[in-house]
């Protein structure tokens, strides 16, 4: 698999911004893979599907994403092969029996979001009248209300356990800074009757969510028309990055975090997949290998720092990477859903975190760092 970096800014003597929500993939009755592509659904034009009707019943329906935090914009992005003769600059599954894509043998489909809520009392909220179309590539759709579990001083506008306003006096139940305990999302693709040369074997999708809140997740999707026994299957996985820092943080932050135990958090990963075991390998470089971190600026100043991977699923003790040992495995678990039910995958989360030595004394200027993050299947 290609590596998908997750970058550090640091900034001298500048203010930090610090986002503390999450995104989380949660299966519920969806899937990853076994996408039938030689079919399409009925209706297959993407305006006839914002309405209020909800299609998380649908055979296309992929998951639930799980929110806290600020609203946010989301938008949707297509990563994976530009199929031939495609003109509607949607999302597409395209050919893949050997590894390589065909990118002349492919499906064309689209997206649809359904925000909801589940208040701090456990009752679910379905606050928007209608389905949000992602029709195209790079279409974003709204989460309009915040979540979590933060909450506001006395004198200030909250929330009740039934997502009611009204003002905090220190006793009373407004006092939750958002609505909801949680926001999830229904994400479902509809197959449209466009297609080319569709042939027996697999397909793969793949395609990113970015939010204004500083996060990274990529869906890898498989579909399928009638495998052959040597055709090979693609993965099927989401994979997630949640920055700490949206932008540059002082290193005054950094400067007196000096070991192990109290590295500076600067992103968080989550991986899962009810199919593909995986290996995740942390890295300075692309190939996964080395483990010489450093910031860099543009007028040619660096300074060294160690990075720590502290998984949290499974439950490992932080380490320091080094070449060599610089690798996780993924982990069988079975996940309860905060929404309501369980499924059991494949999983990998933990905290990537930052220590520089006691005696770094970086010149003035911005620095930035990239952290490679490379996936491998297990067989």
């Amino acid at each position: 698999m290609k590596p998908t970096p997750i970058s550090a800014l640091l900034l001298v003597l500048c203010n930090a911004l610090v986002f503390g929500g999450s995104l989380t993939y949660d299966r519920a009755s969806g899937n990853l893979d076994g996408f039938a592509v030689n079919t399409s659904d009925y209706p297959s034009i993407p305006s006839q599907y914002a309405v209020s009707q909800e299609y998380w019943q649908n055979s296309g329906f992929i998951g639930r994403l799980v929110y806290e935090g600020e609203p946010t914009n989301v938008t949707i992005s297509n990563i994976g092969p530009i199929p031939t003769n495609a003109s509607n600059n949607r999302f597409y599954f395209t050919l893949n029996n050997t590894g390589t894509p065909n990118a002349g043998s492919w499906r064309e489909f689209f997206l649809i979001a359904r925000p909801k809520g589940l208040t701090h009392g456990g009752a679910s909220i379905a606050y928007t009248a209608v389905n949000s179309v992602i029709a195209n590539n790079n279409d974003t759709f709204l989460i309009p209300e915040g979540a979590g579990e933060e909450t506001v001083e006395p004198g200030e506008i909250g929330y009740d356990t039934q997502a009611r306003e009204g003002m905090y006096d220190g006793l009373n139940g407004y006092r939750y800074k958002y609505p909801y305990r949680y926001i999830w999302v229904d994400l479902t693709l509809i197959r449209t009757t466009v297609s080319r040369n569709i042939q027996k074997g697999y397909y793969e999708s793949h395609f990113s969510l970015t939010t204004t809140t500083g996060m990274q997740y990529i869906f890898h999707l498989a579909g399928e028309n009638n495998p052959r026994n040597y055709h090979i299957e693609p993965e099927a996985f989401y994979f997630g990055i949640e920055e700490t820092y949206q932008k540059a943080f002082p290193y005054s932050l950094l400067q007196d975090r000096n070991t192990i135990n109290d590295a500076l958090q600067v992103a968080i990963i989550r991986y899962t997949s009810h199919i593909d075991q995986a290996q995740i390998a942390i890295a300075s470089d692309a190939a996964g290998i080395n483990t010489n971190f450093s910031f860099n600026s543009p007028q040619g100043l660096s300074f060294p720092f160690k990075v720590v991977f502290d998984a949290t699923t499974p439950n490992l003790s932080p380490m320091e990477l080094h070449a060599g040992s610089n690798s996780f495995t993924t982990s069988s678990t079975s996940e309860t859903s905060p929404i309501g039910g369980s499924y059991t995958a494949y999983r990998l989360e933990g905290a990537v975190k930052l220590f520089v030595s006691p005696d770094t004394y970086p010149g003035e200027g911005t620095y930035s760092a990239t952290i490679y993050v490379s996936i491998t299947r297990i067989d």
